[in-house]
């Protein structure tokens, strides 16, 4: 017993990179996950950009928008309806709060408020919590004016008549019993205030299926092709590769094949697993079929990349299991595949951006909850990245397999 445990340490202990990724690993990933998610649950400096548009530009629809700009939660941004609402639909912001002509005279005779929230269909879940921020604020700013006015307009018509001063005693009393008894005020926060939300483009997706299918099925399919991808290192290991070398292919050849098979697989399994989500859960597929091909072949082309160069840059799989797992789940907190990025902080969002899973998953919200052609130049973007993600993976992937590979043939 000993003996075989004396050989596992010295096995253990040769490989001392992969022994340091394996000993180092869950410490990296607990500072990754604690640096994105620590701040839940606490007072935090994020904020959540809003548009608005003032097409009232009265007094009191400017004093509601300073009541939202101390709002510590929210960042606003100015900016006319039309524009707001084509940058919203391209997911560039979350929200666009409408202030429509007639708002203070709304307010000042107590009638139904023209205000309107329009959100990105992709967004639904913060848009919430983002809710609640604007209630807060605006229900403080509004509703107390409007309180007023109603306590006002109440006593005018109970005590006519009055002299002044009496009639502010008896508004004073009115206030009171109100406030006791807050029942008209609930009503007219629910009716009279009620803010209209809706998408700005039709819903027809749930937002949380395209975020568990999307982020799923991203994340999956880079564990999938970095195992595909340390196939290489199985040759090496089992003399496969060196039977390759003395055939007349290529170092290209070889790797441009595997590359293949990868970029095969990965469209096959994302094809699998949105036909699923299609089936079982009701996702739209087959009306954007053209636009989903499209970002699957080039998520599959990324990610093949990124498990080529994996295997390029190690020289054991034991050092490839760890330096994957690490990579993989850093990239998957980061960019959106555990949870929705919005819920992290600013700063972390901003860092989602250089993780492939950030880019494909917001190109199936274009697809699946904005609604965008496979023609719009936001979606395009989307898909140019990931292509360039696997171009210069896959080029250092290629000069690198010569190099730790080819040399250990």
């Amino acid at each position: 017993m000993f003996q075989i445990l004396r050989k596992e340490l010295k096995a253990l202990v040769k490989d001392r990179r992969a022994m340091m990724l394996g000993l180092l690993m869950p410490i990296i990933l607990i500072s990754v996950f604690s640096l994105a998610f620590g701040g839940m649950g606490k007072e935090s400096d994020n904020k959540t950009d809003l548009l608005v548009s003032d097409e009232d530009n009265s007094t009191t629809s400017k004093n509601v928008l300073q009541g939202l700009d101390s709002v510590k939660a929210l960042a606003i941004t100015r900016m006319p309806s039309d524009s707001a609402i084509d940058f919203v639909k391209k997911g560039k912001f979350s929200a666009v709060l409408i202030l429509h002509k007639g708002f203070s005279d709304s307010v000042k005779n107590l009638r139904h408020l023209p205000w309107e929230l329009k959100y990105d269909a992709a967004q639904s879940i913060q848009m919430q919590m983002m809710m609640q921020y604007i209630a807060s604020s605006l229900f403080g700013n509004v509703g107390k004016t409007m309180t007023e006015r109603m306590v006002m307009k109440r006593t005018q018509s109970q005590f006519a008549g009055m002299d002044s001063m009496t009639q502010l005693i008896a508004m004073a009393q009115v206030k009171k019993s109100m406030e006791s008894n807050s029942g008209a005020i609930d009503d007219m926060q629910k009716n009279v205030m009620k803010i209209q939300s809706s998408p700005v483009e039709k819903q027809q997706d749930n937002a949380g299926i395209v975020q568990a299918v999307a982020g799923t099925a991203v994340m999956m399919l880079m564990f999938s092709l970095t195992a595909m991808g340390g196939r290489l290192l199985e040759e090496k290991e089992n003399g496969t590769l060196k039977r390759l070398l003395c055939s007349p292919l290529t170092t290209g050849g070889i790797l441009s094949g595997k590359m293949m098979a990868s970029i095969s697989f990965a469209v096959i399994q994302l094809l699998i697993m949105f036909s699923f989500s299609s089936t079982v859960f009701g996702l739209v597929l087959v009306p954007k079929l053209a636009a989903v091909l499209l970002l699957i072949i080039a998520t599959a082309f990324a990610c093949s990349s990124f498990g080529m160069f994996l295997a390029a840059i190690v020289k054991s799989r034991d050092q490839l299991q760890s330096l994957s797992t690490l990579a993989i789940l850093s990239m998957s907190v980061i960019g959106g595949s555990m949870v929705p990025s919005f819920l992290m902080p600013s700063w972390m969002q901003s860092v989602g951006h250089v993780s492939i899973n950030y880019w494909s998953i917001q190109g199936f919200f274009d697809i699946f909850q904005r609604q965008l052609p496979i023609t719009d130049p936001v979606f395009l973007e989307k898909v140019g990245v990931l292509i360039l993600f696997g171009l210069v993976l896959s080029t250092a992937a290629f000069r690198l397999f010569r190099k730790n590979v080819m040399s250990m043939a």
